[in-house]
């Protein structure tokens, strides 16, 4: 069984970000080829801002689901709506705005919902974090 996770709390005001990380922890665990990607809409796209800097008394969280990524070979997905409207853009779009530098942490990459809708049509389960 594959599955896509879709998450829209914020990093900082929900647990959602948290509790999909153990979610996706535990299943690559027992089934390395459980999880098919990861799409972050709405305020979860925070999760992908390279400048954000947590407290050092907690989690990384960007960092963490960049381990993920790596270890894992798991795509992760920002809606590239929500995130250029919070300030999240990767080169290109930096270009296309005409700004100098782009704040897209390494691993995350900027879809648009077609990614969604593709993910959704060829898993068998989507699990919503908000």
């Amino acid at each position: 069984m594959q599955y896509t996770l879709l998450i829209t709390g914020s990093p900082y005001q929900s647990k959602a970000c948290h509790t999909a990380l153990r979610f996706i922890r535990a299943a690559l665990n027992k089934y390395p080829n459980s999880i098919k990607g990861v799409f972050f809409y709405e305020d979860a796209v925070l999760i992908g801002n390279q400048t954000a800097q947590p407290p050092r008394d907690e989690i990384n969280l960007t960092k963490a689901w960049q381990e993920i990524a790596e270890q894992h070979s798991v795509p992760l997905y920002l809606c590239i709506a929500a995130a250029v409207r919070r300030g999240i853009i990767n080169e290109s779009e930096s270009r296309r705005y005409e700004l100098e530098q782009h704040t897209l942490a390494e691993h995350f990459q900027l879809e648009g919902l077609g990614t969604l809708v593709d993910l959704i049509n060829s898993t068998n389960k989507v699990i919503q974090f908000r």
